[in-house]
């Protein structure tokens, strides 16, 4: 079930990234196939319709080769045309009209970027229709030979028409509601994570240390780290050397952390690693493998190999206690192994 169930959101992925493109190619099978079956019932002026708006999608899809969302704007106001004449043509029995009504509410899957515009062009979509309708009505227009050869096919070119106008939207909407998602969870992402690092950032720390405080009753110990020297590296090879230490730190500590606790970017060049259900003297032992192997560690930024320390103070608290106390008294430890030379864990 995981082996399917990662080829279908590859498979989603591949379609969503290819949506213009699939959705030029559907149309111009679509029309083709109506050409073939208009010439076939001997309807060579619906025929011929549909051979011209092949030639529209030809022309998209392999001489100018664009698939961008001004292509996709030409191909509403097709098939809104397209609708049009076959309406006007064979009537309202056919269910031409429902491609307007489809086109109406797919817009704003297939240009996104038009905003308020889409809007407008749904407004144009369904006067269409309500005038189309009405003009045909009203004024009784009427083409009976067309009419004569289509009538025997009458409820076959309806369903046709209903089917591919209910396919249409039904699959704009699944991956509307699919990039919806995606938009959704990068939002939570974003809410919750540092941009640079990937670490988790404060606003979140806190609030997951208020959560875990009132539904654990256990110690928790917080771990406040600082890359010594920092502001020198940055000085000394650029920022953009200074982020790839960052990351690269900051690496090292979400490996620390692992599934069950929480590095986070504190900010700056400082840093937080909140152990939820731990000992003190177990962080120490933890928090000392880290500062080896950010010791041993080596950044590679335009042919220079920079090296890093880092200072850590440690500090412990119960379900009890403020956890912004219990953060100070970290920073204060922090402190003290800068005052003692660096590169140092402080308990």
């Amino acid at each position: 079930m995981e082996k399917l169930r990662v080829i279908f959101e590859k498979t989603v992925d591949w379609i969503t990234e290819k949506r213009n493109l699939l959705f030029l190619v559907a149309c111009f099978i679509i029309h083709a196939v109506y050409a073939g079956v208009f010439f076939l019932m001997d309807i060579n002026t619906l025929a011929l319709l549909n051979i011209f708006s092949c030639c529209f999608y030809f022309y998209y899809l392999v001489i100018k080769k664009d698939t961008s969302e001004k292509s996709m704007l030409a191909t509403y106001f097709e098939i809104l045309l397209f609708s049009v004449l076959s309406e006007l043509a064979l009537g309202p029995d056919y269910g031409f009209y429902l491609y307007i009504i489809g086109m109406s509410a797919t817009i704003f899957y297939i240009i996104p970027s038009y905003v308020y515009k889409r809007f407008l062009y749904q407004f144009i979509g369904i006067v269409i229709v309500l005038f189309l309708e009405g003009t045909i009505i009203i004024a009784d227009i009427s083409f009976p030979d067309i009419q004569a050869a289509a009538k025997p096919y009458n409820s076959v070119i309806f369903l046709a028409n209903i089917a591919i106008t209910a396919s249409l939207v039904l699959t704009a909407a699944f991956f509307y509601s699919k990039e919806l998602d995606i938009v959704w969870n990068n939002l939570k992402y974003n809410t919750n994570h540092d941009a640079l690092t990937g670490l988790y950032n404060r606003r979140f720390l806190e609030s997951k240390i208020q959560q875990f405080l009132k539904e654990k009753n256990t110690n928790f110990v917080i771990c406040m780290i600082d890359i010594d020297f920092f502001k020198k590296i940055n000085d000394t090879y650029g920022h953009k050397a200074g982020d790839m230490v960052l990351t690269n730190v900051s690496a090292c500590l979400s490996h620390t952390a692992g599934n069950d606790n929480f590095a986070v970017r504190w900010g700056g060049e400082e840093f937080i690693i909140y152990f939820p259900n731990m000992e003190q003297y177990e962080a120490y032992l933890i928090m000392e493998r880290l500062r080896k192997q950010v010791e041993g560690m080596i950044t590679e930024a335009d042919g220079e190999k920079i090296r890093v320390t880092i200072t850590a103070g440690i500090a412990a608290g119960t379900p009890n206690s403020n956890y912004e106390k219990v953060i100070k008294r970290a920073d204060e430890k922090l402190y003290v192994g800068k005052q003692q030379g660096r590169n140092q864990v402080v308990v």
